[in-house]
């Protein structure tokens, strides 16, 4: 019938029969089984018997359709017949134990073409059942892997077999050395292809220093249908602190060592002499101002210790013996020795029984120091004129001491005073002091 399984798979191997065609049969065909089972590498033998129906000799060929044609043969692939007679051809299904060979059932044609008459072929239908089987392959990447808390390893299986593939991925240590997680977990796998999962390892305890530890572990690989794969890995655990890690420590010290050296034996002493020789030409050279100063003026110079010398003088043997030797008379300075880039310098003192000063020429003060032995309480106040310079509570001090980089100035004609007020019932008398310090110029 049109609608049958028959009729569309005949449709489906030769085209629609074409319209007002009966085909004209020249041989009748029979079929073993209709339904035959077939192990992937193996063989199922499948038998066709013949009749000749004709009135003539004929000779039949037979062959297979369907996608079971390219493992399949007919032996013989023809036969010859006489009006009547029978004949047998054997089917022989052997698919490969592949995978491109999917599990299940397939439907075939068994064809048989005469050569008396081309358009009388005639097919019987029927169904192959290709049985599964399974191939699983598994392979742990790197079989064996190293760090210090942790490492990783990659496992790939292939699905070899003709059936889809279920397993199940767990892995074990007998030590219990080792934590695992595997992602995923479960993989499903179609026939001929491959699935890939990570294996995580984790060391339940760390070690600081030591030799590599070698801890073995086994993964299980269970596939639904067959048997499981065992496969044999390791995981190197090292120490967190690496070998070099000490060494490189003792080195550190060592340059440590060796730095502290140099600088106390070489670099500090260097540093010293640079120093000294930077301060010490500066200080000549100011040295050798002062000197040339006193020397204008008529005053003692500083000698090479640092105490007074005297003034040039003739040596004692040009004068005549017996010769009265003239007394040196130093030529006094009214604005006394002059230093040389800054002028002449003064110092001197406010108290309460001379609370005003005044100057000649204009006077640079670079140092005012506060003195109050007794702690009387008060306050004291310093002017220039009658301008504010410093303003202070007695009880706050006993000794307070400014120096300036930017001396207070004060101009030819102006005076320098003291206003003191002491206050409390202390017995003791009102005698802070204003030291100051500078230098003069006309």
């Amino acid at each position: 019938m049109p609608g049958s399984a028959p009729f569309v798979l005949r449709q489906r191997l030769f085209g629609a029969p074409r319209r007002g065609y009966t085909p004209a049969v020249g041989a009748s065909v029979t079929l073993g089984a209709t339904v035959v089972q077939v192990e992937p590498g193996g063989e199922a033998v499948l038998e066709v018997r013949l009749r000749n129906t004709a009135t003539v000799v004929d000779e039949f060929t037979v062959d297979v359709l369907g996608d079971a044609a390219a493992w399949s043969v007919a032996e013989p692939p023809t036969i010859s017949l006489f009006p009547g007679a029978d004949g047998t051809v054997r089917i022989a299904f052997r698919p490969p134990r592949s995978a491109s060979v999917v599990a299940g059932s397939l439907p075939f044609g068994v064809r048989i073409l005469s050569r008396e008459d081309p358009e009388g072929s005639s097919v019987e239908e029927g169904v192959v059942e290709v049985l599964n089987f399974y191939e699983p392959f598994a392979e742990l990447v790197p079989r064996t892997s190293r760090g210090s808390r942790g490492a990783g390893h990659d496992i790939a299986i292939d699905n070899r077999g003709n059936t889809r593939l279920n397993a199940e991925l767990e892995a074990t240590d007998e030590d219990r050395l080792l934590n695992f997680d595997i992602d995923p977990p479960g993989i499903v796998i179609e026939p001929g292809m491959a699935a890939f999962a990570k294996l995580k390892l984790k060391p339940t305890k760390r070690f600081w220093r030591g030799q590599p530890r070698t801890r073995p572990f086994q993964l299980h690989v269970r596939p639904e249908g067959t048997t499981p794969i065992t496969l044999d890995g390791a995981m190197l655990q090292e120490a967190i602190l690496p070998p070099w890690f000490v060494r490189a420590i003792m080195a550190l010290v060592l340059l440590l060592i060796a730095l502290i050296v140099l600088w106390v034996f070489v670099l500090k002493p260097t540093i010293q002499t640079a120093a000294s020789e930077a301060v010490d030409k500066p200080i000549a050279e100011l040295k050798n101002g002062v000197n040339d100063a006193l020397a204008n003026a008529g005053l003692p110079t500083i000698g090479p210790g640092g105490g007074g010398g005297g003034p040039s003088a003739s040596p004692a043997a040009s004068v005549a013996p017996g010769a009265s030797v003239p007394a040196a008379t130093p030529t006094p300075s009214p604005a006394g020795p002059v230093i040389a880039g800054l002028g002449s310098p003064v110092d001197g003192r406010l108290t309460k029984a001379a609370p005003t000063k005044t100057f000649t020429g204009t006077l640079f003060i670079t140092d005012i120091v506060f003195s109050n032995p007794n702690g009387r309480e008060g306050a004291l106040v310093v002017l220039r004129d009658a301008a504010e310079l410093f303003s202070i509570r007695l009880e706050n001090v006993r000794d307070l001491d400014y120096h300036f980089v930017t001396p207070i100035v004060l101009t030819e004609g102006q005076a320098l005073n003291l206003s003191l007020a002491c206050t409390g019932a202390n017995a003791s008398p009102c005698d802070p002091t204003v030291f100051y310090s500078g230098y003069t110029r006309p």
